[in-house]
């Protein structure tokens, strides 16, 4: 396959354990949390960790490698809990660079009710502040939200103009998820209508930002602004809406990792079939 392919992979048992598990899988895309992703602190790696890892990882070395932050972090909101969140998320810039990843996933985060405006200043100004001490070669992917409460990132503007206001740019790139950007309104259930929604990503981001594609079906109809992924192809965007963006030959580059259930209906390796059978030979 020219595409890299995988899954969201548990680090339960050790960073490393994650590796073994998508080489079961015979993936060559994974991502992982870099810690427990409900907790606002964890124990420092070890050296023999790190190293565990890096060795399993040349072992394995077709394996392409991603990392997602922790839910907790919140750039576009206040108070505590803010200060708190680019604490946070200096730490996991920190762990990706020790792990040698390159790509930390971000969810831009809540405004809070002070108005998407706001909250698009303060994720952009938080950025620039952890970029100037953190100095590291790992870059920020904002993801694309489903509109949930007060989110941002649920319209491609937030995320250009989050891109626009740093000083970083050069750090930041864009994690694309199909279920999200469908619960948000862009329904690319057909051809024809993702053809049109790409379009419009590249008019207002530019494909050049695109760097991660998380490829989820939708449990809920377009526009809902419910994210709740679905196996692929049994949901709301269906087949024809994946195999659109999986056949895309711009995105040959760009690493497709499925968050999807693993459930009495489908496991992990029948959904990878799934995907497999969508791919245009």
């Amino acid at each position: 396959m020219k595409k890299k392919i995988g899954f969201h992979i548990s680090i339960s048992g050790g960073l490393d354990k994650a590796i073994d598990r998508a080489e079961e899988l015979k993936i060559d895309a994974m991502q992982i949390f870099l810690k427990n992703s409900n907790r606002w602190s964890a124990p420092q790696y070890q050296k023999e960790d790190i190293e565990k890892f890096k060795d399993r990882w040349s072992a394995y070395s077709k394996l392409a490698i991603s990392a997602h932050t922790g839910y907790l972090i919140n750039l576009a909101g206040e108070g505590e809990n803010h200060e708190k969140s680019i604490t946070l998320l200096k730490d996991e810039i920190n762990r990706a660079s020790q792990l040698k990843i390159k790509n930390l996933v971000l969810h831009p985060g809540s405004h809070k009710e002070s108005g998407i405006d706001a909250g698009i200043k303060r994720v952009a100004s938080s950025l620039d502040s952890v970029f100037k001490e953190v100095k590291t070669d790992v870059d920020i992917l904002l993801e694309t939200t489903a509109g949930q409460g007060s989110s941002v990132g649920h319209k491609f503007e937030h995320i250009r103009d989050i891109i626009d206001k740093s000083k970083f740019r050069h750090r930041l790139g864009v994690c694309l998820d199909t279920c999200h950007i469908f619960a948000a309104g862009y329904d690319i259930s057909t051809e024809a209508n993702y053809s049109t929604v790409i379009d419009e990503f590249q008019r207002v981001i530019g494909l050049e930002r695109l760097k991660l594609i998380h490829l989820n079906d939708s449990k809920k109809v377009c526009g809902s602004k419910v994210d709740r992924h679905e196996h692929i192809g049994l949901g709301a965007i269906g087949n024809d809406g994946i195999a659109s963006i999986l056949n895309d030959d711009r995105f040959n580059s760009i690493d497709y990792i499925m968050e999807t259930p693993d459930d009495e209906t489908r496991s992990d390796m029948d959904n990878l079939e799934a995907v497999i059978s969508l791919l245009k030979k």
